[in-house]
């Protein structure tokens, strides 16, 4: 063989000669690659050096996710900085994704256990699965993934990254499995590990891989992220993240990307310097975005400390880098300084029935009727905004925030008790509010229950159109309002456009 990829593993359960292939590869003039995941084998590798060296071969260990992807986006998001003081690191598999039962074994082998990363500036010890952190993986512009509970794994980023990036204080990565269930279970059996109340969960490996590929249900979508926080030159902080969401099957291809990116440079001619490492800076964020093009996979920075600067529109921290895509017409009713007015016209329909009646009353939705005239006025205090609307003589209230904790990255809208949280989807021409979570006086309501509906802004013949949808579960439609507004400043001459219309 030309080349020899292992991809078999759990490489923390290779025994007393855990190298054997490796041997047999360079022994047979091929180089070798494998997608190994256990921190000590990756870094063990470097023992293969010479010899790797003295044939002319190329051996990498790690050719996956972790740690080939991790370490190109931290050199993508590091672009810029004197120094990097952090790394953050998770990634979130779909329910349906189908973990193999030698990943299980490799969790099983370190859950509970120590495992070795490097904190507050010096080598420190954790214990696999029971550190936890929450995270929503939210690629600007993009529907986000649910929040996910992630909890530490032992990679190989953990060691390796470190030596790369000198004055490291803390580096940190998870997984984030669902059902959150299933995955809060495996975490409280870490911990009966941790207190020394059972030896280890290897035996029960087995178990854990019939019941998670059995017992699966959410989103058929996965992603990952890495955070990164340092300072430039002058000393400013400055904290970035990295987004990366993947539908359907897509996902489990990625751990073998980098596999088959490297082969195929060497099928393109393009040598590979000789010798065996890890292997973190054998590609880089360009060449895996070149496959995702083919994928329904996307990726997107996050600036923290630019978009959520508290001058910036509430909108733009939201969305990110997205914003700059959306039409300039829809980024100015989202600009507000302190108060902006904007008149327009909609149209307005309820569901029929007493209930639906009811619910209307109780939240002031506007009355039905065709080309009622709509004044909004939108007032910021730098933190939230206020949206009044006056349909006519009615008057419907909401305040509008950036999402904290459980919610960041969407948009919270409140209405009295009630809060829900919106996606801010940008599509060519277009932004979509897609509701991903709701509270009633701050506690969580079953998503299933939710409010629903089309809600979207748009432009048409350069002015800004909105369709507001509200559909409740097993009741129907509830209101639709839809029409233009124009800001205030802008009514003189769009009123001259109607009527030469």
């Amino acid at each position: 063989p030309d080349v020899v990829v292992d991809a078999s593993g759990p490489f923390q359960a290779y025994g007393t000669s855990p190298y054997r292939v490796v041997e047999a590869a360079l022994a047979h003039g091929a180089h070798y690659f494998d997608l190994a995941d256990a921190a000590e084998f990756v870094t063990g590798i470097a023992a293969y050096d010479a010899e790797a060296r003295q044939r002319g071969l190329t051996v990498l260990s790690g050719v996956s996710s972790f740690p080939v992807l991790t370490a190109a986006v931290v050199r993508h998001l590091a672009a810029g900085l004197a120094a990097v003081d952090t790394i953050t690191a998770g990634i979130a598999p779909s329910p349906y994704a189908g973990v193999g039962r030698n990943v299980i074994r490799a969790v099983a082998s370190y859950g509970g256990k120590p495992v070795a990363l490097t904190r507050n500036g010096r080598a420190a010890v954790a214990n696999g699965l029971t550190e936890t952190m929450r995270y929503t993986v939210a690629p600007p512009g993009q529907l986000p993934l649910a929040n996910r509970l992630f909890s530490l794994v032992d990679v190989p980023d953990l060691r390796v990254i470190p030596p790369a990036w000198p004055g490291l204080a803390s580096i940190w990565a998870g997984a984030a499995p669902v059902p959150e269930i299933l995955h809060r279970l495996l975490i409280g059996l870490a911990w009966l590990v941790r207190i020394r109340l059972l030896p280890a969960l290897t035996p029960a490996a087995g178990l854990f891989h019939r019941v998670t590929n059995l017992l699966r249900w959410g989103e058929h979508r996965g992603g990952m992220f890495v955070e990164v926080t340092g300072h430039a030159a002058g000393g400013a902080p400055v904290s970035r993240s990295w987004h990366m969401l993947a539908e359907g099957d897509d996902g489990p291809l990625i751990p073998s990307m980098a596999a088959a990116a490297l082969i195929t440079k060497l099928l393109d001619g393009a040598p590979l310097p000789p010798g065996a490492r890890p292997a973190i800076n054998e590609l880089e964020l360009a060449d895996y975005r070149a496959i995702f093009s083919g994928r329904q996979i996307c990726d997107g920075v996050r600036n923290h400390d630019q978009d959520e600067a508290p001058q910036s529109p509430i909108y733009q921290r939201v969305l990110g880098e997205a914003w700059q895509h959306l039409p300039p017409e829809i980024r100015a009713m989202h600009t507000v300084g302190g108060r902006l007015l904007a008149h327009g016209a909609a149209d307005v329909e309820r569901g029929p029935g007493p209930l639906v009646a009811l619910l209307g009353w109780l939240f002031s939705f506007p009355k039905p009727g065709r080309n009622i005239p709509l004044e909004v006025e939108f007032t910021c205090d730098g933190h939230r905004e206020t949206w009044t609307r006056r349909f006519g003589t009615q008057t419907f209230r909401s305040l509008q925030q950036p999402g904290r904790g459980r919610s960041r990255h969407l948009m919270e809208e409140s209405f009295g008790p009630i809060t829900v949280a919106l996606a801010l989807v940008a599509t060519p021409g277009r932004l979509s509010l897609v509701v991903r979570r709701w509270t009633f006086f701050g506690l969580p309501l079953p998503l299933v229950l939710a409010p629903t509906g089309d809600t979207y802004e748009s432009v048409d013949n350069g002015r800004f159109h909105f369709n507001v949808e509200i559909r409740a579960p097993l009741i129907g439609l509830l209101a639709r309002y839809r029409g233009y507004l124009v800001p205030q400043s802008d009514c003189g001459a769009d009123q001259q456009r109607d009527r030469a219309q």
